[in-house]
């Protein structure tokens, strides 16, 4: 960008009077952030919100000629600070009566208008995102098929936050831009408690929409295994867990050792610091804890033996809460008792 664009953009932004609301509001973008921060505000970029667990907690607008700066966290001067586009920047390079994709969902699009006029969004049909370059609605199967702008337009960098866009996926925000995550073991990350876990958020979705995590089973050979894991301090044969599945291990001799996969026995999990195959009870294994076992119960990790997730085919389906009267789950029993559980997995956190 050359300096007389980078003061036409700062003239642009001072002399700009119609606000655009994109699809996104402060309190959504807070809802996909359980941390503690400042924001910047989709529809306007002289505004800023406070959020606070999930929750938009404050709100305020700079001062004077400044304008809000979401990389940062501060308010500057027009021709330094970066706030997301809207839509009148989407449109500035492009003539009017032609259409641009909201830039946080491919699915809706509105019409460039030189009189800065709004009309509304309008939306694709299901399972289709609208392409800038071809002007029309495109199969979804391509992509978001134009350069968007994620959520993390509007966070600082460093800031790990909920996918709007793909309910169990998460993004690693950084130059406002978002790097796409997915938890391992085919888990959902969980927006509100910054976890990864088995079983589907309650909030996400229960539709074709929301996001389905691939459930791969480990490679038998893994190359790299060996190398990234293998303790020098130690020698001999080492036992790395898969990374995916409560019950799978890679057997190492050395650094420089191919790894194989191994399976713990049926109805077992691998334990990694004891480097044996033990009960369930016994590990607070952070994956798919319904893998490996026949049980139709187990217990949710992380809950004090409070909870428990419904098994079907050795998946997780959905967790459950022990009732006020019985309220430890006794993984052992398979039922909700008047009395806590003294299994290790009722004690240790992930």
């Amino acid at each position: 960008m050359t300096v007389s664009s980078q003061w036409l953009r700062a003239i642009l932004l001072a002399v700009q009077l119609w606000q655009v609301c994109l699809s996104l509001s402060l309190e959504q973008l807070c809802n996909y952030w359980p941390g503690s921060g400042y924001v910047g505000d989709p529809g306007d970029c002289k505004s800023w919100g406070y959020c606070k667990n999930n929750k938009l907690a404050a709100r305020g607008h700079c001062q004077d000629d400044l304008y809000y700066d979401s990389l940062s966290g501060k308010c500057d001067k027009a021709h330094l600070a970066r706030c997301a586009p809207q839509h009148w920047e989407l449109c500035a390079g492009r003539q009017s009566g032609e259409f641009v994709a909201d830039p946080l969902d491919c699915r809706a699009y509105n019409k460039c208008d030189n009189e800065g006029n709004d009309d509304g969004l309008r939306l694709c049909a299901e399972g289709f995102v609208f392409s800038n370059r071809l002007q029309t609605c495109v199969s979804s199967a391509n992509g978001c098929p134009q350069e968007t702008f994620s959520i993390c337009a509007y966070m600082q960098s460093g800031t790990t936050v909920g996918d709007p866009l793909n309910c169990g996926l998460y993004l690693e925000c950084e130059g406002g831009r978002g790097t796409r995550r997915a938890c391992t073991g085919a888990r959902y990350y969980n927006y509100k408690t910054l976890r990864c876990q088995p079983t589907q958020p309650e909030y996400c979705p229960n539709d074709d929409s929301s996001y389905r995590p691939v459930r791969h089973p480990p490679p038998a050979v893994d190359v790299s295994v060996c190398a990234r894991f293998y303790d020098d301090d130690h020698s001999g044969i080492q036992l790395i867990s898969d990374g995916l599945t409560c019950h799978g291990y890679y057997q190492c001799s050395s650094k420089h050792f191919v790894g194989k996969w191994h399976s713990c026995p049926h109805g077992t999990h691998f334990q990694w610091w004891s480097q044996r195959c033990v009960s369930p009870q016994a590990y607070s294994c952070p994956y798919d804890r319904c893998g490996n076992l026949n049980s139709t119960f187990v217990t949710a990790i992380n809950t004090g033996c409070t909870q428990y997730i419904h098994c079907y085919n050795q998946i997780s389906q959905n967790i459950i809460q022990c009732p006020e009267a019985y309220p430890y789950f006794d993984e052992r029993g398979g039922v909700c008792s008047k009395y806590f559980p003294n299994y290790i997995v009722c004690y240790m956190e992930n």
